[in-house]
C-alpha cells in the first residue's frame, strides 16, 4: 500500500503461557458477504436480444480517460462508468498502469499529448509532486465534502487550496481474537505481561504480527516524537522530540528480546491467513485488509500505547481523484471526480475493500473504529522529500535485527 515499498520479513511475538477467556469492546462478527452485480451483458447467443445500455457504453467513443494504479479497484471503477454513462451519457474509460514512476508517466504522456488521463486516481503523499508538475487542476467542488472525514480533506489539499478529490483511505488498526484477552488490552505491554499468565490455545503460535519490514507498521512504534514541518511549500524537516525518540527506540529493542522471526511469512496476506486460522492472537493489520476477516469472529481497535508512559500514533494515507489539468475537459472531469467520490460511497466498500471517506450511515463496529483510527493518524506527509524519512525510518529499525 501506498508508496512505502512493503517486504517480506514478518515480525512476530512468540506466546509464552497463560489461559483466559474473551472480550473486545468492538467486536466484529462473521456476515454473510455481499456483492453487486454489475450491469454488464449476458451471454450472447443468436437470436437473443443484446442489453441495450451495456452496447451501449461498450460501443459509445471514450470522454474521458481515467488512470489508477490499485487493482482492487477494479469492479468498483467499472460500475462506477457504467453509472455515470447511464446518468450522463459520458463515457469515462479507466486504465489501471502498472509502472514504478506513476507521476512521471503521467507528466511524460501529457506533455507529449497522447494518451494522458483526464483524471488520475493518486495517493495523498504524491500531492504535491503531482501539482508541481502542473497536473492538478484546483477543486472548486469542495463543498461536497463538508459532511467527510477531516482528514481527507486535509489530504487533499496543498498550498491552502483543496485540489483532490477524497475517494477512500487507509490506516493502521489492530485486531484481536475474541475469546482469549478478558478485557480490550489497554498496551501492547499489557499483552505481552497477560500472555506470561494465562495459555493461549494449542492452535497459537504467535502472540502479535506485523510486517517489521514496511514502515508504514513500525511508524507507531515511533509516531508518537516525530513531527512532519513544512517550513516551505517544497521543504518538509521531521522534528523529533529526541528524548521520547530515544525512549521509543529503547522499548521497541526491549520488547523485540520476545520476538521471533518468521522469514517464510512474507506477506500481509500470510499474517491474515495466521490471524484467521487462529495460529496468531494480535496483528496490526491496514484498514482496507479488514474485508479479508468478514468470515471470522473477532474485535478491532486502533493501535494500542506501547506501555503505560509511552503512547502510539498510527500513519494512514489517502486515495483521491485528481483532475488533470491539461485535459480538454476539465468540466466534466470534475464533475466525474465528484460523482464517483460522493455519490457511490455505499457500493464503494462492498466492490473494492476500500472505506469511504464519508462514514457510512449504517457503519458497523469495524468501520467506526477503521474512520476513528484515520481522523486520529498523521498523514502520510505530501512533501517530495518525505521518502528521506521512509527510508530513514526503514534503515533505523533494521537495525535492531
Amino acid at each position: 500500500m501506498k508508496n512505502i515499498q512493503k517486504r517480506s520479513v514478518i515480525a512476530a511475538i512468540v506466546v509464552c503461557a497463560g489461559a483466559a477467556i474473551m472480550a473486545g469492546v468492538v467486536s466484529k462478527q462473521p456476515v454473510k458477504e455481499t456483492t453487486f452485480p454489475l450491469q454488464a451483458e449476458e451471454p450472447g447467443t443468436e437470436g437473443k436480444q443484446p442489453d441495450v445500455k451495456t452496447d451501449a457504453y461498450d460501443l459509445a467513443d471514450t470522454d474521458l480517460t481515467v488512470w489508477y494504479e490499485d487493482p482492487s479497484y477494479e469492479d468498483f471503477f467499472e460500475y462506477a462508468a457504467r453509472q455515470y454513462f447511464e446518468q450522463m451519457g459520458v463515457k469515462a474509460a479507466f486504465k489501471c498502469q502498472d509502472t514504478l514512476d506513476y507521476i512521471g508517466m503521467i507528466y511524460d504522456n501529457t506533455m507529449q499529448g497522447e494518451d494522458y488521463p483526464d483524471v488520475y486516481l493518486l495517493n495523498g503523499d504524491e500531492l504535491e509532486e503531482a501539482y508541481l508538475y502542473g497536473l492538478a487542476m484546483e477543486n472548486e467542488d469542495g463543498g461536497s465534502y463538508e459532511g467527510a472525514s477531516q482528514k481527507s480533506v486535509k489530504a487533499s489539499t496543498y498550498e491552502d487550496k483543496m485540489i483532490g478529490y477524497p475517494l477512500s483511505y487507509d490506516a493502521n488498526v489492530f485486531v484481536y481474537q475474541n475469546g482469549y484477552f478478558e478485557n480490550q488490552p489497554e498496551s501492547l505491554q499489557a499483552i505481552i505481561d497477560y500472555s506470561n499468565e494465562n495459555e493461549p490455545g494449542e492452535n497459537v503460535e504467535y502472540l502479535l504480527e506485523w510486517d517489521v519490514n514496511d514502515a508504514f507498521y513500525d511508524f507507531p512504534f515511533v509516531g508518537n516524537s516525530v513531527t512532519f514541518e513544512k517550513t516551505a511549500p517544497e521543504t518538509m524537516n521531521v522534528a523529533y522530540d529526541e528524548d521520547l525518540y530515544q525512549k521509543d527506540l529503547e522499548y521497541f529493542e526491549t520488547i523485540l528480546g520476545s520476538f521471533s522471526l518468521d522469514i517464510n511469512s512474507v506477506s500481509m496476506d500470510s499474517i491474515l491467513e495466521h490471524f484467521k486460522s487462529g495460529k496468531t492472537l494480535c496483528a496490526f493489520v491496514n484498514t482496507d485488509s479488514l474485508q479479508k476477516l468478514d468470515d471470522i469472529s473477532y474485535s478491532v481497535m486502533e493501535i494500542p500505547a506501547l506501555n503505560e508512559e509511552l503512547p502510539s500514533i498510527g500513519c494512514a494515507s489517502t486515495d483521491m481523484f485528481v483532475v488533470n489539468d491539461f485535459s480538454k475537459n476539465t468540466d466534466q472531469a470534475a464533475d466525474f471526480a465528484d460523482f464517483v467520490t460522493v455519490r457511490l460511497t455505499d457500493r464503494l466498500h462492498d466492490m473494492s475493500g476500500h472505506y469511504s471517506v464519508f462514514l457510512s450511515q449504517t457503519a458497523d463496529d469495524a468501520e467506526k473504529t477503521a474512520y476513528q483510527a484515520y481522523e486520529d493518524a498523521v498523514l502520510l506527509p505530501d512533501s517530495q522529500d518525505a521518502k528521506d524519512f521512509w527510508v530513514g525510518l526503514k534503515e533505523k529499525i533494521a537495525e535492531y535485527f
